[in-house]
């Protein structure tokens, strides 16, 4: 899922499978299960495979990263033959409803040519504050 979470825009290659060791990226599955993790996951009711999941870590550099926000940063990711079923809206509702009064607030960065996942970002109540890079916006929700 942390691999699907990276997103590659259909025009460009995909990104080699060993971007999951770069530090960047492997903190946000390294040791899961620690205090303040938390997460939630879809799997197809027959088989019981994994069709989606979103996940949050606050960790110990955010204090001075988040391009001024310090809110916890969240992935999502769905498998592609299950994108546009709504399961992204299913398990970012629970997500969502499971962190209200738990945090002040969520924020991730999100590819500029995903406009679905912007959509559904944009949805939930999340608001651009600010560029990331790459040109990444950078999108929080306050609770």
């Amino acid at each position: 899922m942390l691999y699907l979470a990276l997103w590659d825009p259909p025009s460009q290659p995909p990104r080699p499978r060993s971007v999951l060791d770069h530090p960047r990226v492997r903190h946000f599955a390294a040791d899961w299960g620690k205090e303040g993790d938390f997460g939630v996951a879809a799997v197809e009711p027959d088989s019981g495979e994994p069709v989606g999941a979103v996940w949050k870590r606050l960790h110990d550099e955010e204090a001075g990263e988040g391009y001024g926000c310090a809110y916890p940063e969240l992935g999502i990711a769905i498998v592609p033959e299950f994108r546009g079923r709504g399961v992204g809206s299913l398990i970012m509702g629970e997500f969502v409803d499971g962190l209200r009064g738990r945090v002040d607030g969520l924020r991730l960065g999100v590819h500029p040519e995903n406009k679905h996942a912007i959509r559904l970002y944009e949805k939930f109540g999340f608001e651009q504050y600010a560029i990331g890079a790459g040109d990444y916006p950078q999108m929080k929700l306050d609770f």
